[in-house]
């Protein structure tokens, strides 16, 4: 019985489980809670932009959970891009305009080229018009919480260029909650990433950065183009030598909508797969990682070891869980813990089949189409 296969499965893991625990706890201990009583009028200026394509059913949520931050609101303004919607998404915009005056809305009508096609290019759009220091990102169908800016504006020191953190789903359904524990996994691996200087992405829609940084760095239109702009934004400041904070903490989690049908869950994935490959090395670990898994369950059925398979899938269950279970705790998430087992069951078979994605080279994602 080739025993040398299992052990060293249990060998991977065990690192695995051990490099993200540690690399979370890093970076979770760097944290600032305090705002070391700062006044109104030395806090930054800060621009929050929310990039809306087709958001007509979602638009109005999100701004009015921003409208109730708990950071002073003349040191607040919010832009909405009305990136080409074909719906009424352009006309809300001008209607919260009209209501709130420190909400802007900015209408891009033309497809843009080159590295700011899609979403990039909404972006450095907004940012171009900015008045903040500081600029905050996150997307229409999402929820902040009313210390979302004040929380996340603390983590900036004079060095640090980018600041990200979690995002969370509404649990409506099992599919949602699979998908829940899904984002709270990657969240806390790429915040393990982070506290280990090690670059594993970040959340577009929990994001924020310093304007100083983004255009030392040459914003989007000097970043190659990338299906996942959050990943490559997050590369190019950690090269630039800015520093990154990675943030677990339910004062500035995001709630963001679950994707509805299995279909656009693959769309998804499938984005994410393209836009992962840029991780090189670090991507070549995560599948190593998958496939020593998956090669120790095969040899166990083709030995016909059965007594092992449970053995093999708890060494994966468990590992995921102690991971996971701080950051649940600390976004006030504990209603997910009864259904991680069955969502670890779920992202370890698809990791069996959507690297097969990667076959295809077009990427799908809110009706554009990407190479």
């Amino acid at each position: 019985m080739p025993y040398w296969i299992y052990t060293g499965t249990a060998i991977i893991y065990a690192i695995r489980i051990a490099v993200f625990i540690i690399g979370a706890i890093i970076e979770r201990n760097r944290i600032i809670r305090s705002s070391k009583g700062n006044e109104k009028n030395q806090l930054p200026f800060v621009s929050v932009i929310v990039p809306a394509r087709n958001e007509e059913n979602n638009i109005r949520s999100c701004i009015q959970s921003l409208l109730q931050s708990d950071y002073p609101i003349e040191r607040l303004e919010i832009i909405v891009i009305n990136d080409r919607s074909s719906d009424s998404t352009g006309s809300i915009a001008g209607e919260l305009h009209s209501k709130y005056p420190h909400t802007r809305a900015l209408h891009l009508t033309e497809e843009r080229t080159g590295n700011l096609r899609g979403k990039p290019g909404a972006l450095d759009a907004a940012i171009n018009i900015a008045n903040g220091e500081i600029v905050l990102m996150t997307d229409a169908d999402c929820q902040v919480q009313p210390t979302w800016v004040s929380m996340l504006i603390r983590q900036f020191s004079e060095k640090t260029g980018l600041v990200a953190s979690f995002t969370t789903i509404p649990t409506s359904t099992i599919f949602a909650q699979m998908q829940s524990v899904e984002w709270v996994l990657t969240h806390t691996m790429a915040s393990a990433g982070i506290g280990l200087k090690q670059p594993l992405g970040c959340f577009g829609n929990n994001l924020a950065i310093r304007k100083k940084t983004y255009y030392e760095v040459g914003g989007y239109n000097g970043i190659p183009f990338s299906v996942t702009e959050d990943l490559a934004l997050l590369q190019t400041v950690i090269k630039r030598g800015w520093e990154v904070r990675y943030v677990c903490d339910y004062s500035c989690a995001v709630e963001t909508l679950p994707c509805e049908t299995f279909g656009e869950y693959v769309r998804q994935h499938h984005r994410w797969l393209r836009g992962g490959t840029a991780l090189g090395w670090r991507g070549a670990v995560f599948v190593l990682f998958s496939a020593s898994l998956w090669v120790s369950l095969a040899t166990a059925i083709v030995t016909q070891s059965w007594m092992l398979l449970p053995v093999i899938l708890m060494i994966r269950l468990l590992g995921d869980l102690a991971v996971i279970a701080p950051s649940l705790s600390a976004l006030r998430r504990k209603d997910l813990y009864p259904w991680a087992l069955l969502a670890v069951f779920f992202i370890t078979a698809l990791e069996l089949v959507i690297p097969f994605s990667l076959l295809k080279k077009e990427v799908i994602w809110k009706g554009q189409r990407f190479r």
